[in-house]
């Protein structure tokens, strides 16, 4: 590893894995990849990849005649992500630092484009759209998912509640669900060039041990939510859980905390 790695700050990346990952993000993940129908020998691109789930079970899917790279903007999601070994069996891994609007991949390469919970956050989403178009064959398939507006994801609508009754500013918890009308994503993939689309919507229960935990678990691994629950006070927090709690009672059994979790699926062919 060279000394420019080594100093890159994994705390933030290293905290989503361990806590947003497992629970929330990595069912979508493994639920989309498998509706991919991926074929040994096939070439994998994951855009947006995070600390790189995704790259990792395609890799295994593809096995070791085929290619899956992982693609991120962020040096520490990259740093987590390089450091999980492929398999034996599996493709080997490849990962890129760069930008999803000017990717560094010649045109008609991927057999498969994904993009898992990322196309909201892109500065200019036709662009990028245009260039996992521009990197995938003609025979290529493009799929992705988009979390529905936050009133379709009970967990993270109730904690946004609970801190705009603060006082605090939740727009941050908000900004995931920023792309959640279907109508507005069918625009976004015609304007990048794609001819056949599916926007269907899909819905995937998620579940913590407690709301505690799920609270717990936001603090310590979403980027967008953590800096609004740092602002709770001490003294708040046992209050912040206890009416997040209240709010989310429907969901709540003695095995834990289980509430639905909705999405777009998007699926793009030339």
């Amino acid at each position: 590893m060279t000394q420019d790695a080594e100093q890159v700050d994994t705390t933030a990346a290293q905290a989503y894995e361990q806590f947003m990952l497992p629970r929330t993000f990595g069912p979508w993940i493994e639920a989309t990849v498998a509706l991919a129908d991926l074929q040994p020998g096939e070439q994998v691109l994951d855009v947006a990849c995070g600390s790189g789930m995704a790259t990792r079970l395609a890799a295994e899917r593809v096995g070791a005649t085929g290619r899956a790279v992982g693609l991120d903007l962020d040096p520490g999601m990259i740093a987590v992500a390089r450091a999980h070994a492929s398999t034996p069996h599996s493709a080997p891994l490849e990962w890129r630092c760069e930008s999803a609007l000017k990717m560094s991949f010649e045109d008609d390469f991927f057999d498969r484009v994904f993009c898992f919970h990322g196309l909201q956050f892109f500065p200019d989403r036709v662009a990028g759209l245009a260039e996992m178009r521009r990197v995938m064959k003609p025979t290529g398939r493009f799929l992705a998912t988009v979390w529905r507006s936050i009133d379709y994801c009970a967990g993270p609508h109730a904690l946004a509640t609970a801190l705009t009754r603060r006082g605090i500013d939740a727009s941050a918890a908000h900004r995931p669900y920023a792309l959640g009308d279907a109508d507005e994503l069918q625009g976004l993939l015609r304007q990048a060039g794609f001819q056949q689309i599916e926007v269907q919507a899909k819905s995937i229960d998620v579940h913590f041990p407690s709301a505690r935990n799920f609270i717990e678990s936001l603090a310590a691994g979403a980027p967008s939510t953590r800096l609004a629950l740092a602002q709770v006070s001490p003294d708040d927090q046992a209050g912040l859980i206890e009416e997040v709690s209240d709010l989310l009672e429907p969901h709540i059994t003695e095995e834990g905390l289980s509430y639905p979790t909705e999405c777009y699926l998007l699926m793009g062919h030339f």
